[in-house]
């Protein structure tokens, strides 16, 4: 094996394998499925062989997070190894064109509001910041050239993209084409999944970028979330509250629209008393019945209304919205999906769901490589099918966890569910209860992880330890952030499996001494999700375990390894739910450790942290 950058003077433990292993698939054009718990150090391990190969082969790499805030710890690993061995060595901190824009007016609109307003506004050439980063005429060009080489000078190696965009408020030019200019040269790309899972963006991506996808080593982080990040992308929906805003916008303009009043009878005549149903693409085409428009050139009408509302209001646009809806929602494309019509109280909800990640990420398939990895992997296989990897290409190693297995005690309660046949008072009641009795026999904090926010909801309400800290729905990141503050001084964090604090907060201090895993964040059963499972099953055979089953225990997971992050925390796992017991989940949990059964943890935490 060549020589590998390494920017630490020691491997930590079980790095060693899984650098000869990423090593190893790239160097014979494989991909590499890791199962690393954290704590293995997998980042360093996965850039180090890749920029390693890169640079004696002249390949790209790209390393794709699902969070911007997680692009630094990667982009100082390429800056430690450039500076230890003085390579020629360069990467770009990639973030979309809206999360670059140091306009004070565009950066405020939503998604859709800022895409279309920023082309037309290139377009009319009357955005001053992309004159001064890239230019309008040969002149401004130029003008921009030398801007850009002073940038340059500065850049060095790497930077970050928060220190990019003050540069460019500074120097009043757009960050984003410096970024596009900065990754043709560069031969680490960090960005998020969608830059290269998308094809949509993957395309103009690599256009802008001149990368080839032949030439590129793809490394893929928290790559457990993939598959169904990738789904929801490809998904839309509208719902009556939405049509309702865009009749108001339309009216607004002069326009006269009835959209919800047509969209609320049509739903009501489809579903009569169901509560939701499958409906087709053209049953939808028939209830917006416009004479004057067909669903095409309505989706254009209204991406034209939507421009003069925001040029008039400078507010973001339901029009757009709407427009971006008929536009996915008149796709035809191969994506396996299904349409939905539902009600929810007085509202009713229109939505076309992708099934089938697949038909965007294979594309890894024409990588030179693709590593995959994630402390929550498992079962491996299914990651491989349901993305699309070459079987005869995909190597899936497991590696075990670096942490002393005396540091973690791990139980599984008897007696618990949240089923939703026992999801009553009843239950909830003896729930909170024994969550009472674990919290006080806890020398330190402890974390509650549950399936939803209604069930947590329920069990709430009964619990009498004081100082409970609730995550709430759609909480800000800085809201977050203070609730995380607040519980490191004293309290109970109460989460959700599968929320922002179930898997992207890491917790370095020690915090929490006990995590519980209240029940098990399985899907409500829908058409949704017996349409993914059918979907499955005809596919793999295996539509109940890849659909249902194995997600929901993922979450579970993931959950509980919030309280073990670094070699010296010593930590209590319950898994409150007997259905932890039953083989079909149990084979999921880690297979090197000890589990406990019983109804009663106390005596086993009482003598754990004795």
């Amino acid at each position: 094996m060549a020589q590998i950058y390494f920017r630490h003077e020691s491997l930590r433990k079980q790095q060693e394998k899984l650098i000869h292993d990423a090593y190893s698939a790239i160097e014979g054009k494989e991909h590499l499925l890791a199962h690393a718990v954290t704590g293995t150090g997998k980042t360093d391990a996965l850039i180090s062989p890749a920029v390693s190969y890169a640079l004696e082969h002249n390949k790209t790499v790209f390393f794709l997070t699902p969070k911007i805030s997680q692009h630094k710890i990667a982009l100082d690993v390429v800056k430690a190894l450039s500076k230890k061995y003085e390579l020629d060595l360069r990467a770009v901190d990639f973030i979309g064109r809206k999360y670059a824009c140091v306009d004070p007016v565009l950066s405020d609109q939503d998604s859709e509001g800022f895409y279309q307003s920023c082309e037309r506004k290139r377009k009319k050439e009357q955005c001053e910041f992309f004159r001064n980063a890239k230019g309008f005429s040969r002149l401004e060009e130029a003008k921009a050239d030398r801007l850009f080489k002073s940038i340059e000078k500065r850049y060095g190696c790497g930077m970050h993209h928060t220190e990019l965009v003050e540069l460019g408020r500074e120097k009043q030019a757009c960050p984003y084409e410096w970024l596009t200019k900065l990754a043709s040269t560069s031969n680490v790309i960090v960005a998020d999944y969608f830059h290269l899972m998308l094809p949509q963006i993957r395309d103009i991506f690599l256009l802008k970028t001149r990368k080839k996808l032949s030439n590129s080593i793809i490394i893929v982080d928290e790559a457990h979330n993939l598959a169904k990040r990738v789904r929801d992308q490809l998904s839309t929906s509208t719902n009556t509250f939405l049509q309702g805003r865009l009749d108001k916008e339309l009216k607004a303009l002069g326009l006269k629209s009835n959209f919800e009043s047509k969209f609320r009878r049509w739903a009501k005549h489809e579903l009569g008393r169901a509560r939701e149903k499958l409906v087709s693409r053209e049953q939808y085409f028939n209830a917006l019945s416009n004479d004057e428009h067909s669903p095409e050139e309505l989706a254009d009408y209204l991406e034209s209304c939507g421009q003069a509302f925001i040029e008039a209001t400078g507010k973001k646009s339901f029009s757009l919205r709407f427009a971006k809806f008929l536009q996915l929602w008149l796709d035809e494309s191969k994506v396996p999906s299904v349409r939905i019509l539902r009600r929810k109280g007085d509202n009713y909800f229109l939505s076309r769901k992708a099934l089938d990640p697949s038909p965007a990420t294979s594309m890894m398939n024409n990588a030179h490589s693709a590593i995959l990895t994630s402390g929550t992997l498992l079962p491996l296989e299914m990651h491989r099918d349901v993305l699309g990897l070459d079987q005869e290409r995909t190597k899936m190693k497991t590696y075990s966890s670096p942490f002393k297995k005396k540091n973690k005690l791990n139980i599984v309660l008897e007696g618990f569910t949240t089923r939703y046949s026992r999801r009553e008072p009843g239950e909830y009641k003896k729930m909170a209860e024994m969550l009472d009795r674990v919290i006080l026999s806890t020398p330190g904090g402890t974390a509650l992880f549950f399936p939803s926010y209604k069930v947590m909801s329920g069990i709430i309400p009964f619990m009498k330890s004081r100082n409970l800290l609730l995550q709430r729905e759609r909480m800000s990141p800085t809201e977050t952030g203070d609730l995380l503050k607040e519980f490191q001084k004293r309290g109970t964090l109460c989460a959700v499996q599968g929320g922002s604090l179930s898997e992207g907060v890491d917790m370095c201090k020690g915090e929490i001494k006990t995590a519980v895993v209240v029940g098990i964040a399985l899907d409500e059963m829908s058409l949704e999700v017996e349409s993914l499972i059918d979907h499955y099953e005809e596919k793999f055979g295996r539509g109940w375990d890849y659909g249902y089953l194995y997600p929901g225990v993922t979450k579970a997971i993931q959950s509980a390894g919030r309280a073990i992050r670094k070699e010296d925390d010593r930590a209590v796992l319950i898994y409150m739910d007997e259905r932890f017991k039953w083989k079909n989940y149990s084979s999921m949990l880690p297979k090197d450790e000890r589990f406990v059964l019983t109804a009663d943890p106390l005596p086993y935490m009482d003598s754990f942290w004795e």
